[in-house]
């Protein structure tokens, strides 16, 4: 029951269909007559002209859109469905909503220490129990969007990521900068990276290095006396 765009084709009495529910058709569902392999070219044509109201609608989007790119607003926009970014962490989550509705929802179902944090400029991240944990998480709200940091300890290094959660072509309109220092006061390691899309294989983001990644034996001398890595923090945006 979506839109009706090209191609189009037709049945042996002309009753049209679009390729989405032709594929899933053995014949007309109108008169059961068989599809040709004619196309409706003045249909079609008219389908090119026409703006195209998002599916997201009733959900607040007010814009429209030519044929040619309302399926990449659609798998875009930010009224659409998002999944809870606590899957990254493989955590059991079935929520789905807009984004404007992700933060009441984090706020009211994880509400574990450290789960989520509002977060202004420079600040500071805690990994506990760093000598004996492998993997944290914690959602960040900065700059009225939703970030989320992962960090794991991997074959001796400490790999730490912060996503981005909303519309994948945001993601490059935002950086982090994590640091960590020794306790002594006399060595830091910094990294700063573009954030990842939240849908992003976190895998092989840690694979391929694209986030920060510190040395465990170093990370060790910037654990404090309650066996937490202080991360300093700042998420901003690069434009």
């Amino acid at each position: 029951m979506e839109y009706l765009l090209p191609p189009i084709a037709m049945c042996g009495n002309g009753h049209n269909v679009c390729n989405a529910c032709k594929s899933k058709l053995q014949d007309c569902p109108i008169c059961k007559r068989k599809f040709t392999d004619v196309k409706n070219r003045s249909l079609e044509n008219i389908c090119r002209k026409v703006k195209l109201p998002c599916k997201y609608t009733k959900d607040g989007c007010t814009e429209a859109f030519s044929i040619d790119t309302i399926s990449k607003h659609q798998s875009e926009c930010p009224h659409g469905q998002y999944k809870c970014p606590f899957v990254i962490a493989s955590l059991d989550c079935s929520w789905e909503g807009p984004i404007a509705d992700m933060k009441d929802h984090i706020r009211s179902e994880h509400v574990e220490t450290g789960d989520y944090r509002d977060v202004l400029g420079l600040h500071y991240a805690r990994l506990p129990n760093f000598e004996t944990s492998s993997a944290w998480c914690q959602a960040l709200f900065a700059m009225n969007e939703v970030f989320f940091r992962m960090s794991e300890v991997i074959d001796g290094f400490l790999y730490s990521c912060v996503f981005y959660v909303g519309p994948k072509a945001k993601a490059s309109k935002y950086n982090y900068r994590l640091t960590i220092n020794n306790t002594d006061g006399r060595g830091c390691a910094s990294m700063c990276h573009e954030t990842s899309g939240f849908e992003s294989d976190t895998k092989e983001v840690f694979r391929n290095g694209n986030c920060a990644v510190f040395h465990c034996e170093f990370a060790k001398t910037c654990v404090n006396e309650d066996n937490e890595l202080v991360l300093e923090e700042e998420i901003f945006s690069s434009s």
